[in-house]
């Protein structure tokens, strides 16, 4: 039998979650959280802008997973004196949906996986209280 240790900390998961489309990784945090922004702002720019990236950065990642999907996710519309605006298509507001639900029941997966890996330190701190 082997040893169970006890651990002085609360242990958790962070997993990271991606997809891909064979090995090419096209979509996890950082790409949510621009669709997320351009949800939001209505703007590539504006999104770029709130993550710190620069905006060609923020358009090569929108032209690497429309790519991946083989679908326009986010409309850019030309702006004039006004500016221009962004907003997601119908596949974007999908996928980023989907994508946010699927991330949340693999972290809540993982968190569960703690106990069962990890009795000790779960179930004791679990049992006593928090």
């Amino acid at each position: 039998m082997k040893e169970q240790y006890s651990f002085n900390c609360l242990l958790h998961a962070d997993p990271k979650v991606r997809l891909c489309a064979g090995e090419d990784r096209f979509f996890g945090p950082g790409t949510r959280d621009l669709l997320e922004g351009i949800r939001r702002t209505g703007s590539v720019q504006r999104s770029c802008t709130e993550m710190g990236l620069s905006y060609s950065k923020g358009r090569h990642m929108i032209r690497h997973m429309e790519a991946a999907l083989q679908t326009e996710l986010v409309e850019r519309i030309r702006g004039g004196a006004g500016g221009g605006s962004a907003k997601l298509t119908p596949a974007g507001e999908y996928m980023l949906d989907r994508f946010t639900a699927y991330e949340k029941r693999v972290r809540e997966y993982a968190e569960q996986q703690i106990a069962y890996f990890f009795p000790t330190d779960q179930t004791s701190r679990e049992k006593a209280g928090g």
